[in-house]
C-alpha cells in the first residue's frame, strides 16, 4: 500500500451510500406529503390539468424549503473535521437548555406539550436540536473519559455524563414531550455502551427509570397523557379519541394490502383524512395505504441499510469520540423510526414522534440533516486513516 506523504492531507472520501440512501429517503418523502395532502382522486383526472388541479403543493414547497435550509447545516458539518466541533459544543449547549426553560415556563401548550415556538403559522421545537447537540456533548465527554481511562467504571466520569444527559431529558419532561425524551434517554443509553459502561450502571439505571416512571404517573403526567396509555393498553377506551386515531390508522395500513393502492389513485382513505396529522405523525398509515406491506417493507429496509452503514462507520471511525458520534446518530434515527412505525401500528402510545426524512417538518429534518452530516464527517475521516 502507498503511503502518504508525511504533513499532506488523506483525500476526503465522499460517503456515497449515506448520500444515495438519504436522497431517496427524502424524496420518497416529498412525493408521500404531496399523496397525503392532495384532494382525493376519483378516477376522472383524464387530463393533466384535472390530475394538477388535485394537488396541494403547499407542504411540500415548505418541506423542500425545509430540505434546502438544512443542507446549509449538512454541508459545512459533512466538510468539516468533527473535532473541531468539540470548542462550540458548550455554549450550544447551554442556549439549547434556555431555549428549552424558556417553553417550560412560557411555552404554548401544542398537543398538550410546551415544545413549540411559534413565529406566525411556523414553528421551531429546540428540543429536535437539543438531541444533536446533546449527542455531540455526550460524545465528548465520554470519549475524553474513556481515552483516559478505558471503559466507563469510575462514578465520577458516569455522573458527569447522567448530568450532561439529566438536565434537558428533565425539562424535555416538563414540557410534557414523552416521546423526544425516549429518544434522548435512548440516545444517552446508546452512547453510553460505545464506550463498555458496566453493567451496574446499567441496572441502576433500569431502577431509576421505573421508579421516574411511577413518579412521572403520579405528578407529572396530564390526565390526557395518562389516558393516552390507557388507550394503548386498550384502544376501546376512546372510540371517539386517541383509540379512534390509532384504529383509524392500523385500517388505513391494512387497506393498502400487499401492493398497496398507489399513490395519487382513487379510493384512498388517507386523503380524506382519515387520519390526524396524516403529513406527520401519521404519515406511515399513508405509506402503507399507497405502496402496501412490499413498501412499506422496502422503506424499513432501506432505514436499516443506513442505520447499518452508519454502525460500520463507528466501528472503523477513527478514534472513540467519531464512534460515539456516529453510534448517537445511528440510535437517534433508529427511535425515531421504531417509535413512529410502531406507533402506527399501535404498538406503542401516540407519542408525536415524526418519520425522519419523511414526516413534515422543518425541525426534525434539520436535526435529521445533521446526524447525516455528523456521520459523513466520521466517514471521512475513517477512510482516509485506512489509506495510511
Amino acid at each position: 500500500m502507498k503511503k502518504r506523504a508525511v504533513g499532506t492531507k488523506a483525500p476526503y472520501r465522499v460517503d456515497v451510500v449515506t448520500i444515495v440512501l438519504v436522497t431517496a429517503l427524502v424524496l420518497f418523502g416529498l412525493v408521500t406529503i404531496l399523496n397525503v395532502l392532495s384532494d382525493p382522486f376519483d378516477g376522472t383526472e383524464t387530463t393533466f390539468q384535472a390530475f394538477y388541479d388535485r394537488l396541494n403543493f403547499q407542504f411540500f414547497s415548505r418541506q423542500a424549503a425545509n430540505i434546502l435550509i438544512s443542507l446549509a447545516v449538512l454541508i459545512p458539518l459533512a466538510i468539516i473535521d468533527y473535532d473541531k466541533y468539540k470548542p462550540f459544543v458548550k455554549v450550544a449547549y447551554v442556549v439549547c437548555l434556555i431555549l428549552l426553560f424558556l417553553l417550560v415556563v412560557a411555552g404554548q401548550n401544542t398537543r398538550g406539550a410546551l415544545g413549540w415556538f411559534w413565529i406566525g403559522a411556523r414553528s421551531f421545537q429546540p428540543s429536535e436540536i437539543t438531541k444533536v447537540v446533546l449527542i455531540i456533548a455526550l460524545s465528548k465527554a465520554a470519549s475524553e473519559a474513556y481515552d483516559r481511562r478505558g471503559p466507563i467504571t469510575a462514578f465520577r466520569d458516569f455522573s458527569k455524563l447522567f448530568l450532561i444527559f439529566f438536565v434537558p431529558f428533565l425539562l424535555v419532561i416538563l414540557q410534557r414531550d414523552f416521546g423526544t425524551a425516549m429518544v434522548i434517554l435512548i440516545i444517552f443509553g446508546g452512547i453510553l455502551f460505545a464506550v463498555r459502561i458496566r453493567w451496574r450502571y446499567v441496572f441502576g439505571g433500569l431502577f431509576a427509570l421505573g421508579v421516574g416512571g411511577i413518579l412521572s404517573w403520579m405528578l407529572v403526567l396530564t390526565e390526557t397523557q395518562k389516558e393516552r396509555i390507557r388507550v394503548f393498553i386498550d384502544p376501546t377506551r376512546d372510540l371517539e379519541g386517541e383509540g379512534l386515531n390509532v384504529l383509524h390508522a392500523k385500517q388505513v395500513i391494512g387497506s393498502g394490502g400487499f401492493w398497496g393502492k398507489g399513490y395519487f389513485s382513487k379510493g384512498t382513505l388517507v386523503q380524506t383524512g382519515y387520519v390526524p396529522e396524516w403529513h406527520t405523525d401519521f404519515i406511515f398509515s399513508g405509506i402503507g395505504e399507497g405502496v402496501g406491506f412490499f413498501g412499506a417493507m422496502l422503506l424499513i429496509i432501506v432505514f436499516f441499510a443506513l442505520l447499518f452503514h452508519w454502525l460500520h462507520t463507528a466501528l472503523v471511525a477513527r478514534d472513540t469520540f467519531g464512534r460515539c458520534l456516529c453510534v448517537g446518530c445511528t440510535v437517534m434515527i433508529a427511535a425515531h423510526v421504531f417509535e413512529n412505525v410502531a406507533m402506527n401500528l399501535g404498538a406503542m402510545p401516540v407519542t408525536g414522534i415524526p418519520l425522519p426524512f419523511i414526516s413534515y417538518g422543518g425541525s426534525n429534518i434539520l436535526a435529521s440533516f445533521a446526524c447525516v452530516g455528523i456521520a459523513m464527517s466520521v466517514y471521512a475521516r475513517a477512510a482516509g486513516r485506512r489509506q495510511l
